[in-house]
């Protein structure tokens, strides 16, 4: 460290306005600077004349009171503005939330079995369509167990054209539900079945997006069937469900 930066330095360090290393820095060159360390003797000197001669007067009575009355009176409008500001947000941020939810359920409405295709299309996907692939119905029926709390019934249909692929656990609605994947020629169908909130509901099958979706409830189980397949043939495997 050079004397002029000692200079600059030696004021803010008698006031205690350096960092540590600065400090250091500084000690250490005025221990060999005996001019650097006159200057900073004398400005120790000055501030203690300074204290001891200098006259000292009380504030008056209730300046501080005003003080804080006149900042609480200037902070006042920036207050009422940040509630102001809030409020709007929170109504924005709740109009956006009703937004949102009627336009999910305006879709919803024009689309009833659009959840189930979304369900249907991302298990297509590589890797997506079965945790356990076997068509022995006592395979895939145990399996279920332990994974949701309803008795998953499993049935194969390979002699009427529909062969059992396998299973998996997914999720519709925000609930998890079993999977049944069967087979029709090189197509693909997928059979949801969950808790019914009716113990029987009569059937009903809706298009969406080029398939069929096929939902009923039955002996207190929702079953959701989707599939590309014919509708005649659709129908047929849907027969075959609900008559065992």
């Amino acid at each position: 460290m050079t004397c002029a930066e000692a200079n600059r330095l030696i004021g803010p360090w008698v006031d205690d306005e350096l960092d540590v290393r600065s400090v250091a820095e500084l000690e250490a060159h005025v221990g060999r600077c005996a001019a650097c360390g006159r200057e900073k003797n004398e400005l120790l000197a000055l501030r203690e004349t300074a204290r001891e001669r200098l006259p000292r007067f009380d504030p008056p009575p209730g300046l501080e009171d005003r003080l804080l009355r006149g900042v609480r009176e200037a902070a006042a409008p920036r207050r009422r503005f940040a509630r102001r500001l809030l409020r709007e947000v929170a109504l924005m941020a709740a109009a956006a939330s009703i937004a949102v939810a009627a336009t999910s359920y305006v879709q919803r409405s024009a689309d009833p079995g659009g959840e189930i295709v979304d369900a249907h299309l991302r298990s297509l996907q590589a890797g997506h369509l079965t945790d356990v692939v076997s068509s022995d119905q006592h395979t895939v029926k145990p399996w279920f167990q332990g994974k949701v709390d309803f008795g998953v019934p499993v049935r194969d249909f390979a002699a009427q054209g529909f062969p059992l692929v396998g299973g998996r656990l997914d999720m519709v609605g925000g609930r998890p539900v079993a999977a049944l994947v069967y087979g029709r020629r090189q197509h693909l169908i997928n059979l949801f079945v969950g808790p019914a909130t009716d113990r029987d509901r009569p059937l009903r099958s809706v298009s969406s997006r080029g398939y069929r979706v096929s939902s009923w409830a039955q002996g207190g189980l929702e079953y959701r069937l989707v599939t590309d397949i014919a509708a005649s043939e659709a129908d047929e495997l849907v027969a075959l469900l609900r008559a065992v």
